[in-house]
């Protein structure tokens, strides 16, 4: 069986990045878009 992640991804005032995936318990964060890709 194949699993399906769905993330939703928001910036947040400060200007970093909060993503939560909606399907599975995953959540991270980094100051940057291209450090929250490299996670």
């Amino acid at each position: 069986m194949v699993n399906t992640l769905v993330f939703e991804v928001s910036q947040e005032e400060d200007g970093g990045f909060v993503t939560e995936c909606l399907t599975e318990d995953i959540f991270t964060q980094g100051d940057s878009w291209e450090e929250l890709k490299a996670k």
